[in-house]
């Protein structure tokens, strides 16, 4: 069994592979980079074995150890359903729940890329003692790895499939949120941690070794602290956590034989919350049944803000401002928009505190009215981002276009209603953003020039943004699916290059108006900054309004196109 299982689960991903070009390389240039990272590892569990001290070798090796096993825990809540190989819901049909099909299944798990990594992860610690001269510590280092790599596959497939038995949307998607942040958060940490042991170095890194010796003790790390205890003349505590280090898999193997059991004999079941949408026609004078909602309300709300707004583009607009509050991949973009710049530009300076100017200490004061100009650098950022959301909103909007193109409504009314979802909420909360940012800097002088240049980012980004949505459309996860599950077609790189060179084109598109932006800050010229915030607002309204137009256009003339491309993409046929 165990055999047949982890054959069919390679012969699965050779053939996913076989069937897409950029899925095979994006899996070469993974496996390269996973070569890179263990000769790295290797190289530093010599280096850590031939020159640290046996005590501060322990604690290290215990803490990492105890990080992996948590990351086998949180990646897959994280990334619910990024791979459903040999998933036990998709084999039901096919063999009964028995305890043989749950070990292999195992196994299965256990042989993917990952899982090889992750057991040549689990045995550098003996490679550490035996460099050291510790060969009682390697050898029980090497009895401890198989239990680790158990430990972390076993935890790992327990919350794969006990996740997706939830059946609440909400919740997913609350879960989705809170993923996207921990994600971004630890994508920050090493150039956090960079910073802050520059400015404080030896106190940073006493609470490190405190944290690690607590990390180490915990179960998670058990498996890779045992051989550290040896090592150090604590022969009864290396015997007593390597018994907790395999005690630890072997007692989830009964849990995962039931979960098993009951995921591949329970009926598929829907649950959730059904709503009956009132009459689209006010005139008829219908009630609005109870429990049922107007899903034109937004669509009259938009109409009578904006008056000589179309109606398909308010209805348009209407409906992806419910994306926008309630899809998860639009949410992971607001999450991203507001929280990024904050800790990119804020957290260093706030962590440095003191910088050298002319040899001499200069302390730099976070108080309201006095912290640095350097914040001011969050608003443009943050504007840039904000237009920049859109730039493959007919992606995320899935086979839904099929009802504009079968409607018959023009592109320019498409793509601005698009534009009117997204501005109706990013440019109050620029704005917000603008006046904390001049109030804690206290420098209000520079309004008209820093809200100009803001302006002007905003406006060309959305133009671009209406524009690349329409001619590059890229592959993105379908509706209702996470925003952090990955995609099998390769197209990292080719979102990577389309990020790349529309940033460029932003920057270069709007430097006629930030420029004189810059200029009148550094001028101290109250004329100019008030130019600058002229220039800027116009500039960025004409780029937007020249975008939304020749997006219109496109969007005519490749309507069909599109919706053939995006019906392609795994999970957005609307057969699905």
């Amino acid at each position: 069994m165990v055999a047949t299982l982890v054959s069919l689960r390679w012969r699965l991903t050779l053939n996913a592979l076989r069937s897409n070009v950029w899925a095979l390389i994006g899996s070469i240039i993974g496996a390269l980079y996973a070569i890179g990272a263990l000769g790295g590892l290797i190289a530093a569990a010599v280096g850590l074995g031939a020159y640290a001290a046996p005590q501060d070798a322990a604690v290290l090796l215990g803490a990492l150890g105890a990080a992996l096993v948590i990351g086998w825990c949180l990646v897959p809540l994280l990334l619910t359903g990024a791979d459903a190989t040999l998933d036990p819901r998709a084999i039901a049909a096919w063999t009964a729940p028995s305890r043989p099909l749950a070990r292999g299944l195992l196994a299965a798990g256990a042989a993917g890329i990952p899982g090889l990594v992750t057991a040549v992860a689990c045995l550098l610690p003996a490679l550490v003692w035996m460099v050291a001269g510790q060969f009682l510590a390697a050898l029980l280092a090497l009895l401890c790895a198989p239990a680790a790599l158990a430990a972390c596959v076993t935890i790992s497939r327990i919350i794969v499939v006990s996740a997706n038995l939830s059946s609440s949307r909400r919740g997913k998607e609350m879960t989705t949120i809170i993923a996207f942040i921990v994600v971004l958060i630890a994508s920050l940490l090493p150039s956090l941690f960079n910073a802050s042991l520059g400015a404080h170095g030896p106190e940073i890194l006493e609470s490190f070794r405190r944290a690690g010796q607590i990390l180490a003790l915990t179960p998670f790390g058990w498996a890779f602290l045992a051989p550290g205890m040896a090592a150090t003349g604590k022969p009864l505590a290396a015997l007593a956590l390597a018994a907790g280090g395999w005690i630890i898999p072997l007692a989830l193997l009964r849990p995962w034989e039931r979960l098993v059991a009951a995921v591949m004999t329970r009926p598929a079941g829907h649950s959730g919350r059904t709503r009956a949408y009132a009459s689209a026609n006010p005139a008829s004078g219908d009630r609005q049944s109870a429990g049922s909602v107007d899903a034109l309300t937004w669509a009259r709300r938009l109409g009578s803000l904006l008056p000589g707004l179309p109606a398909a583009s308010a209805a348009i607009a209407a409906r992806c401002l419910r994306y926008w509050r309630s899809d998860p991949r639009y949410l992971a973009q607001v999450v991203s928009i507001v929280f990024l710049p904050m800790v990119v530009v804020i957290v260093p300076i706030g962590i440095r505190g003191t910088v050298q100017v002319n040899g001499e200490p200069l302390t730099m004061s976070l108080a309201i009215g006095q912290a640095p100009a350097a914040m001011l650098l969050t608003v443009p950022l943050i504007a840039l981002l904000m237009g920049w959301a859109v730039h493959d909103d007919l992606g995320f909007d899935s086979t839904a276009l099929w009802s504009h193109i079968s409607a018959g409504v023009p592109g320019r009314h498409d793509i601005l209603g698009r534009v009117v979802a997204a501005a109706v909420w990013e440019l109050p909360t620029l704005l917000v953003m603008g006046a904390g940012m001049l109030l804690w800097t206290g420098r209000w002088q520079d309004a008209p020039a820093l809200l100009g240049g803001a302006l002007a980012l905003y406006g060309c980004s959305l133009g671009w943004s209406a524009m690349t949505c329409v001619l590059l459309p890229y592959e993105t996860n379908a509706p209702g699916e996470s925003p952090l599950n990955s995609r099998t077609s390769g197209m990292a790189i080719v979102v990577a290059l389309i990020q790349m060179i529309g940033m460029l084109a932003i920057l270069l598109v709007s430097a006629p108006a930030t420029g004189p932006a810059i200029y009148a800050a550094f001028s101290d010229s109250t004329p100019w900054r008030w130019a600058a915030g002229v220039i800027g607002l116009l500039w960025g309204a004409g780029a937007a309004g020249l975008g939304i137009i020749m997006g219109g256009r496109l969007l005519d003339a490749r309507g069909p196109a599109i919706l053939a491309t995006i019906r392609s993409w795994p999970g957005h046929s609307q057969e699905r």
